[in-house]
């Protein structure tokens, strides 16, 4: 039996975008395995917080939702009404196969949030923001695509908040009263190599 190849270890030190996309391309299906082997607990851990402040019926936006792994989480926490979207379209064709999600779009980087603030009562971006990924900028984005009143569910990872710009931005949207921090909690990302991450849920004001 011939090993698959193990594209963690190259993740967090991508820089541009042609280089996140072409290894997404390749890792789309045997990523679920491979994060799985790993121990990933990060989707269970916000959906599980997310159900504190967020009816069931709500309409989520999961941005950044890859094969559906966050997506599944939702929907076995009770969620019903998940909408999803993912730049890299190998790893859409496998979120589709899920079969969690209302709709499904491929997301364009120049505009992430193509709907009008208010279209979700939460958006939610698990494992997105930090190395390999999204940059901090996608925060007050994401945070701007929700009226007041909306959650913003997301984590951030040993490596990301290593990158001083993540905490910056975490920073400043809340000094800018953009929102408020409901919540924050500090546990695995990664269980089986001892990657954590913390999971936030902030209010838009």
């Amino acid at each position: 039996m011939i090993d698959k190849p193990k594209f963690f270890p190259k993740a967090y030190g991508l820089k541009t975008q042609n280089d996140i996309n072409d290894l997404y391309d390749e890792w789309a299906d045997s990523y679920d395995d491979e994060v799985e082997e790993n121990g990933y607990v990060s989707p269970a851990r916000t959906a599980s917080a997310l159900t504190q402040f967020l009816p069931l019926e709500a309409s989520i936006l999961d941005i950044g939702c890859g094969t559906g792994l966050s997506g599944v989480a939702l929907n076995n926490s009770g969620f019903l009404n998940i909408h999803g979207s993912e730049i890299n379209l190998s790893m859409l064709v496998n979120a589709k196969k899920k079969k969690v999600y209302k709709s499904l779009i491929q997301g364009k980087i120049s505009n992430p949030f193509p709907d009008p603030p208010g279209t979700y009562d939460a958006i939610v971006a698990i494992g997105v923001i930090g190395a390999g990924a999204a940059p901090a900028s996608l925060l007050r984005s994401a945070l701007k695509a929700l009226e007041s009143g909306g959650l913003l569910a997301f984590t951030l990872n040993d490596a990301a908040m290593a990158q001083e710009s993540c905490k910056i931005e975490l920073k400043t949207v809340l000094d800018d009263n953009l929102a408020v921090e409901l919540f924050s909690e500090y546990g695995q990302h990664l269980s089986s190599i001892n990657i954590g991450s913390t999971v936030y849920i902030l209010e838009r004001i």
